[in-house]
């Protein structure tokens, strides 16, 4: 079963509690990719912004049209790409969506795509040969109200950002498995402001949590505590969902 958390975030807590986090290491990205797309919770909302849509077309070389997505998931490495069966006249759900719009759904409204070549196919129109290719059997939400709001939010003062990510829901991460391409940059550098190189009885446990409001990330908050030389020592940076700093702290004794 399927909780809010990436299967990767699962694998950083699993070592918090078993005392070993260490600093980040590599893993088979690939191997983390396919465990993280398995059967999951039905009743898991995924929160995507879309980024193309194709009209009805045979798009799997199988009878019959369909409608194809291609859509980025909040807080998870790889993309979805959603099949809908295409109804008269081409009719698709998926129509009411272009790209840079959002959209939700349930792990229990879509089924693993089955067919290697139709994959390869509908992956191929889409430009992508890594999404994780589902059919929808239920239904979309629009999540054009919620991303107003976290358009709107990115918008205001630094200090508004960073009041309002200290009451959105807390969600670790980590920053070589749940971030790709730049921002995994980004969540890296996050990581490594925080994490302590000098020799310290105690350097602390560096963490990044994302903040996550209406199933949208709107920031991130890297902190890491911990004792040098018999003084303790605080830091804390919270960024934006554009990782642009909005928020610093740093104490130590």
């Amino acid at each position: 079963m399927r909780t809010s958390l990436s299967f990767a975030s699962f694998l950083v807590a699993s070592s918090l509690t078993a005392g070993c986090l260490g600093p980040e290491t590599d893993t088979d990205t690939d191997a983390v990719q396919s465990i993280e797309q398995q059967a999951t919770d039905p009743l898991f909302r995924v929160h995507n912004i879309v980024e193309a849509v194709l009209p009805a077309a045979n798009y799997d070389g199988v009878a019959g049209n369909e409608c194809i997505a291609l859509v980025n998931p909040e807080h998870r490495l790889r993309k979805i790409i959603v099949v809908e069966t295409a109804g008269a006249n081409g009719d698709c759900a998926l129509n009411a969506y272009s790209a840079g719009g959002a959209l939700s759904f349930t792990w229990g409204d879509t089924a693993v795509y089955q067919g290697p070549a139709g994959i390869a196919s509908i992956r191929a129109a889409l430009s992508d040969n890594d999404g994780a290719v589902h059919r929808l059997t239920g239904t979309l939400t629009s999540e054009a109200t919620t991303l107003a709001h976290l358009q709107s939010f990115l918008t205001q003062t630094n200090t508004q950002q960073a009041s309002a990510l200290a009451t959105f829901t807390s969600e670790r991460v980590h920053s070589r498995y749940d971030f790709e391409g730049q921002e995994q940059v980004y969540a890296e550098a996050a990581y490594q402001a925080v994490r302590v190189t000098q020799p310290c009885e105690t350097p602390g446990y560096p963490s990044i949590e994302a903040r996550v409001h209406n199933g949208f990330v709107y920031g991130y908050k890297a902190s890491n505590t911990g004792s040098c030389h018999s003084g303790w020592f605080t830091r804390r940076y919270v960024y934006n969902r554009n990782w642009q700093l909005v928020d610093s702290y740093e104490y130590s004794e």
